[in-house]
């Protein structure tokens, strides 16, 4: 059994990155993150691992959810940190969030309500699973983005940051 769990850890990529992306960077971020996506595919990974959160996280969900008429034997894992996650975002926030959760191959709540520290709990259980993380990371050190990064690389796993700033 753990030989399985091991496999499937090693065949696994979590998602973590900023809220906001600027709108003139947002189809650029999302080229790269395409990129990153397909190309973590044809090196052998099948799930990815993603938070819900709004921005980085839920556009990296549509990726996945678009390439999987290319690479059909991957699979989209949503980590929801509390139920009612979405409940405070805007109509617009929350149709996306619904859209994309009714299209997840598996859905995992890690609490029935919210608590401080639950987001951070969320990213310890995607880097957990995980052998890799495909990040938006401006660098800068606040915030779950900076606290997943850096606990990654320090974890010494195989980190991607598409950020890069134009120029």
């Amino acid at each position: 059994m753990e030989k399985i769990l091991y496999s499937e850890k090693e065949k696994s990529i979590a998602f973590t990155g900023h809220r906001i992306i600027p709108l003139d960077r947002q189809e650029e971020v999302r080229e790269r993150l395409n990129a990153a996506v397909a190309l973590a595919c044809k090196l052998g990974i099948t799930r990815f691992y993603c938070g819900m959160a709004l921005g980085f996280d839920m556009m990296a969900a549509e990726v996945v959810l678009s390439l999987k008429d290319k690479f059909f034997d991957i699979q989209l894992i949503a980590v929801v940190p509390f139920l009612g996650q979405s409940n405070r975002w805007t109509s617009s926030e929350q149709k996306c969030y619904h859209r994309i959760l009714a299209k997840v191959d598996k859905v995992v709540t890690l609490s029935e309500s919210y608590f401080r520290g639950c987001l951070l709990r969320r990213n310890d259980y995607m880097l957990s699973h995980s052998c890799g993380v495909i990040a938006y990371f401006d660098g800068k050190p606040k915030g779950g983005t900076f606290y997943t990064f850096k606990k990654a690389e320090r974890m010494k796993m195989d980190v991607v940051n598409i950020y890069s700033k134009r120029g």
